[in-house]
């Protein structure tokens, strides 16, 4: 089995598993709390992921999953990663292969500790943009335009325009 095919099978799983729980504090969406991913080593970190509604009329929403810092989340700034492309998944390719807290395993059935990972400094909010890319979409067919110029133009004109900062942001500082 390919190296992708394994990351492929852990992917998958990962979106199975997120699982929500409540948590009782004010700002956190405790619906989308990840308690623990498949295969995951223990943390002492939270860790959310799920949908920011960016045009509700055209069903358009973008997936997210977000990393406290390891320490200190309260008082670490925050690192907004958009995987290049544009149209690479920043969940599969930055949150996974990259700077993100966990690596898969060679066997595709469990993740590792990434000693290098960002979230030791930063807290890490990764976004699926534009529409259509991991698991961000739309219901309306027209948003799945093809090619980098107009994927481009569907970035810098709808999705992360269009969304205040804050919709993110607000979601985990309101304490």
């Amino acid at each position: 089995m390919g190296r992708w095919n394994r990351f492929g099978g852990v992917f998958f799983s990962v979106a199975l598993a997120a699982v929500a729980v409540g948590v009782g504090v004010k700002g956190y969406p405790a619906e989308d709390l990840v308690v623990k991913l498949p295969g995951q080593p223990p943390v002492g970190f939270k860790q959310y992921a799920g949908y920011v509604d960016v045009d509700v009329k055209a069903g358009r929403s973008l997936f997210y999953y977000f990393v406290e810092a390891d320490k200190n989340p309260k008082k670490q700034p925050l690192t907004l990663w958009l995987n290049g492309g544009p149209g690479c998944s920043s969940v599969g390719g930055g949150a996974f292969t990259e700077l993100g807290p966990f690596y898969p395993r060679g066997d595709g059935r469990s993740l590792r500790i990434n000693s290098m990972s960002w979230n030791k400094a930063s807290n890490l909010l990764f976004v699926e943009s534009p529409v259509g890319v991991g698991w961000s979409y739309s219901n309306t067919s027209s948003d799945y335009i093809r090619g980098d110029a107009s994927t481009g133009n569907v970035i810098s004109s709808t999705d992360l325009r269009t969304i205040p900062a804050t919709s993110f942001i607000d979601r985990y500082w309101n304490l």
